[in-house]
């Protein structure tokens, strides 16, 4: 069955229909007289319960803007004849462009998402990208990132910049610090100047540093130096940069690359005569145990107390 339209695609004979109703809705329909028309189908459907007749009043209310009650008609349909796919695709499209129309996302949400169960790989073209932002604001995390990589795909040039930092915010909110830093560097490639350009550079050093300590509390020394290497280059977040020095420093020791691990810790020290750094004071004691202690882990280190504070050299 082909979308439906107009109303000469609904038109139906045969002796065996109800005529009387039938017809004058058709009538009513021509006219553009949607409610009335609506009214006749749905009198000849109740009065033969036919697959034609539900179709008319599907359709019709979806003309109308109900989309529950043709949502409700078209389940109905289809169940019984899946070949108005067709038609209830191209009726939810039509009810989600109306909506997005008036700003409402809510209602394109529903309607996009009601053609979709019908048909899973549709394209939804300029809906995708407000949909993603839609799903991003409602915490719906699988349909937002649906939406974007959707969006990604339908793009123009000029667009592309926007979404990438859009899905990178989004992929940051949600814990993926690895995805967003791919999606920030990919914004920076495309605007590498402005202010939003200055925040892609941020959120990556951000992001980095939190890679790096995960990495690190999961046994990945080699892995969290990487990430500590692009945040120290970046030189933000200002805040952390004591902090990845020092992370730099635990990482280097971790690998018994010791006359590195000093040089961060070093740093760590120097950046305190300009920031007042909160762990000069555990810098110090780095320094001293790999100057005088004896060839120890931070592990180890770390353990000698249990609020992690190293013990003077004495």
């Amino acid at each position: 069955m082909g979308l439906l339209a107009s109303a000469a695609v609904l038109t139906v004979s045969g002796c065996d229909e109800p005529e009387p109703a039938t017809a004058r809705g058709d009538r009513l329909f021509a006219d553009s007289n949607y409610t009335g028309a609506l009214a006749e189908y749905r009198l000849a459907y109740e009065l033969r319960s036919g697959e034609r007749e539900l179709a008319r009043v599907a359709h019709t209310y979806a003309l109308t803007g109900q989309f529950e009650r043709a949502r409700e008609s078209y389940d109905i349909l289809l169940a019984r004849a899946p070949a108005y796919t067709d038609q209830a695709v191209f009726d939810y499209l039509t009810l989600a462009r109306r909506a997005q129309a008036r700003s409402d996302r809510f209602g394109m949400a529903g309607a996009v998402e009601a053609a979709l169960v019908l048909r899973a790989g549709l394209p939804v073209g300029e809906m995708a990208a407000p949909l993603a932002r839609y799903y991003a604001r409602a915490g719906d995390a699988d349909r937002a990132r649906d939406f974007y990589e959707r969006a990604l795909g339908y793009a123009t040039a000029d667009s592309i910049p926007g979404l990438l930092f859009d899905f990178a915010q989004f992929q940051e909110s949600q814990g993926n610090c690895a995805e967003a830093i791919d999606l920030f560097s990919a914004y920076r490639a495309r605007r590498p100047t402005g202010e939003a350009a200055d925040q892609a550079r941020w959120n990556i050093g951000n992001c980095s540093f939190t890679l790096a300590r995960a990495a690190r509390e999961n046994g990945n020394p080699d892995e969290a130096l990487e990430h500590l290497r692009v945040t120290l280059d970046l030189g933000v977040p200002q805040n952390l940069m004591d902090q990845a020095w020092f992370e730099r420093g635990e990482a280097l020791l971790e690998l018994g690359r010791r006359d590195e691990a000093m040089q961060a810790y070093i740093r760590v020290l120097e950046n305190a005569r300009t920031t007042g750094g909160s762990l000069v004071e555990r810098a110090r004691q780095r320094i001293d145990q790999l100057r005088f202690g004896t060839d120890t882990s931070p592990t180890d280190m770390e353990s000698r107390r249990p609020n992690g504070e190293i013990p003077e050299r004495r």
